[in-house]
């Protein structure tokens, strides 16, 4: 699965909000997630620009966690990228075993998010503590081959939300300076 996501710092979220309901986009949820990087015993993520993370989502009085791989990014506009991420029963036995196999937990980044669905995109707003407000627009592909077009789409839904500028590659870890 190839994600295509850009992500842009927002001063506010009120007109944003405002712009994405004049465009009947679907508000799915608010949730708050947590998320736990690891580094890799034979390389260095940092260098190489891949993520793995377990992913913590309280929801009512159940706890979803995912593991999420991101490999390198593929261009030089955009946080693309491959992804793979797979829902697991146990949070704290999964980071036993990433580290029984030498991976070492590097930092968590916390942030609220309110998601939206428009069309086949979706658009996050992410207050991520310690880094700021942002905005993330996304869209998933099985393969590379609608790549430019998705992305000229996604700078296009850019426009309708009044944001131009303030695109930001790097990602929350990155931000958060931790």
């Amino acid at each position: 699965m190839i994600e295509v996501e850009v992500k842009a710092i927002a001063k506010e979220f009120e007109s944003i909000r405002k712009r994405l309901a004049e465009l009947n986009a679907l508000k799915i949820k608010t949730e708050r997630q947590e998320d736990t990087y690891f580094n890799a015993p034979h390389r260095d993520f940092a260098i190489t620009d891949e993520a793995l993370r377990i992913r913590k989502i309280p929801e009512n009085d159940n706890l979803k966690v995912f593991i999420t791989y991101k490999g390198a990014k593929i261009d030089k506009s955009s946080k693309t990228r491959k992804e793979f991420e797979v829902g697991v029963a146990d949070a704290e036995l999964t980071k036993n075993i990433f580290e029984s196999l030498g991976f070492k937990e590097v930092a968590t980044v916390v942030k609220d998010r309110e998601i939206y669905q428009l069309e086949e995109f979706i658009i996050t707003l992410d207050t991520v503590k310690k880094a700021g407000i942002f905005v993330e627009i996304e869209k998933d592909l099985e393969d590379g081959s609608d790549f430019d077009e998705t992305l000229q789409e996604i700078f296009k839904l850019y426009e309708k939300l009044g944001i131009t500028e303030g695109f930001e590659r790097r990602s929350y870890l990155e931000l958060t300076g931790i």
